[in-house]
This record gives structure tokens, C-alpha cells and sequence, in this order.
């Protein structure tokens, strides 16, 4: 039972963020928003943004292992990474760990391997915070402003002190393996890292925003791009299965006033109706690009072919 209990309280936190959000949208209005929607363009959207956004994170992830010294041909990260995305449906770190797995089979030291997963996770939220916290600055606020720019504003603050920790390098922390290739990277791998990642960051708030204005939401632009990375951020936090839950309430909370209804209520249910739907679209072809790549990935698994020895990787990634 504590078993069944572990495997399923993330659905079950998702499903009462769910049910939380829905107290406030009347069921006859939700279900003739969903009734409504193209379907077929949304998911239609949602393949193709998932088709992207494997091409972006790959690339990402590939110039990341540059950073660290580490070469693999991108055909293999790209495979494998999405392969993955079958796991990023069960939680955003399995999904990482797999891709971890993947370096350890390829001639990485497992604690490296695991500090190499680290500064690929670091690096895509630290990213993230960067591209939001200037968003958010742009657009000035709007709902629960305050809030957010707080979080904000702490969550630079610590990404500053870890960058001054990895320029600091201190010796008890540096010379753990786990920690290693964080301290390996330095300031200039970060950073590569960090820019490598922007693109997959555009590709995910674009395809949000595109995928609003196919379901016939009138967002512009402009509010599309400064307001989508705050909804990136909360479907990415580790509470719920592929940001079950989470991502329908940053939705609700932050684009309910481009939603068509006479009163507040009736708009909650349409854009929970649409976030619903392209997170039930989004969850399928993300499977779909799981399954095709995976395969692919279990070939690799099988005969890893290392791209240089662990000795000469591990040296590469000190230089």
C-alpha cells in the first residue's frame, strides 16, 4: 500500500490542484468549451511543438556536454533524450535521470554522471528563472504580480550565489565527484550552457502561445511572450506528473481575462477547458516522439560506443 501510495500521490496531487481550479468554473460552461475547440489543429500543434521542442533540447543538451568536455554525436542525443520524454510523463527528474542512465552507459562514472544530470537540470531552470525574471520586469506585473516578482527576485539572488560558489570553487565542495562537474563547468560553461538553452525556452513559450491563438484565444503577442515563462516555471515544478494540475492553474490565474464569458467564472472555464485539452494533447505526443525514439535509444543502450574513454572525457571536462 505505501508503495501504491508513492507511485500515485503525484496524480493525486495534480488531480486536486484540478478539482480546486474547477470549484470555481461552472461544469456547463467547461464542457461546451471543450465541445467546442478544434481539436484536431490543437493536436495537430501539439505534435509538431513537440517535434521542436526535441530538436531544441537536444541541441541544448549537446552544447551542455560540450561545455563539460564531453562530445557525443548529436544523433545519439537526440534519441535518447527523446526517449525520455516517456519518462518526463511520470515527473521532469526521471525524465533527467534517464538521460543520466544514458552518460553512465556511455563511459561516465556514475557520480559523475549524476553531477552531469545536475548542471543539465541547473542549467535549463536557472534559464528559465533568467528569461522570466526579465519578461516579468518587461510586462510589469499583472496577476499575483507581486507574488511572482518576489519569487523571482529570491530565486536570482540564489542562482547569484551559487555562481559565486562555482567561481569561489572551495575545495571540500570541488572535490566531490557528485559536485565535480558543476565546479568543472565554471562560470563560461554555465554560461554556454545557459545560452544553448534559449532556444528550447522560445520554442516551449512559443508553442504555448501558438496553441492558445489555434483554440481561438485572442492573446497578443507581446503578453504571450512575457507572461508564457511564468507558466513554463510552474509546469516544471516537481509536484505532479508532467505539470498536471500546476500548469490548468497558471493558466486560469494568468490568461483568464482573454477568455470569452460575461463574468469571471465563465472565462475560468474556458481557459481551463483549453488547458486541459493541450495537456492531454501535449502528454500524447510526447508519447508519441517517446516511442519512436525509443528503439533508437535501446540500439545505443545495447552498444554505447563511448565517443572517448571515461580517462579522457573525465580530462577533457577539467580542462
Amino acid at each position: 500500500m505505501l508503495r501504491l501510495l508513492r507511485r500515485l500521490w503525484p496524480w493525486l496531487v495534480g488531480l486536486a490542484i484540478l478539482a480546486a481550479i474547477a470549484t470555481r468554473a461552472p461544469l456547463a460552461d467547461f464542457r461546451g468549451a471543450i465541445g467546442r475547440g478544434p481539436h484536431l489543429e490543437l493536436a495537430l500543434v501539439n505534435v509538431a511543438i513537440n517535434v521542436a521542442v526535441l530538436g531544441s533540447d537536444s541541441l541544448a543538451t549537446w552544447l551542455a556536454l560540450i561545455a563539460l568536455g564531453l562530445r557525443r554525436p548529436f544523433r545519439h542525443v537526440l534519441v535518447v533524450r527523446g526517449a525520455t520524454y516517456l519518462l518526463f510523463v511520470v515527473n521532469y527528474a526521471v525524465g533527467q535521470g534517464g538521460f543520466g542512465y544514458y552518460l553512465y552507459r556511455s563511459g561516465v562514472a556514475a557520480l559523475r554522471a549524476t553531477g552531469i544530470t545536475l548542471f543539465l537540470i541547473g542549467t535549463n531552470f536557472a534559464t528559465l528563472i533568467v528569461v522570466t525574471a526579465v519578461a516579468w520586469a518587461i510586462r510589469g506585473g499583472g496577476a499575483a504580480g507581486t507574488a511572482m516578482a518576489w519569487t523571482l527576485v529570491g530565486s536570482c539572488a540564489a542562482f547569484a550565489i551559487y555562481l559565486g560558489i562555482i567561481a569561489r570553487r572551495p575545495g571540500f565542495l570541488a572535490r566531490l565527484d557528485v559536485l565535480a562537474p558543476l565546479f568543472d563547468a565554471g562560470l563560461r560553461g554555465h554560461g554556454l550552457a545557459m545560452v544553448g538553452r534559449l532556444p528550447h525556452m522560445v520554442v516551449i513559450v512559443l508553442g504555448h502561445w501558438v496553441a492558445m491563438r489555434v483554440w481561438g484565444f485572442d492573446v497578443p503577442f507581446a503578453v504571450g511572450a512575457t507572461v508564457m515563462p511564468a507558466v513554463v516555471i510552474v509546469s516544471v515544478l516537481p509536484l505532479s506528473p508532467a505539470g498536471l494540475g500546476t500548469t490548468q492553474a497558471a493558466f486560469v490565474l494568468f490568461f483568464r481575462d482573454y477568455a470569452p464569458g460575461a463574468t469571471d467564472d465563465q472565462r475560468a472555464a474556458a481557459i481551463l477547458a483549453f488547458a486541459v485539452v493541450h495537456f492531454v494533447y501535449g502528454v500524447l505526443a510526447s508519447t508519441a516522439v517517446g516511442l519512436v525514439c525509443a528503439p533508437f535509444a535501446r540500439r545505443i543502450a545495447r552498444d554505447p560506443a563511448p565517443a572517448a574513454p571515461p580517462a579522457a572525457a573525465d580530462h577533457g571536462a577539467a580542462r
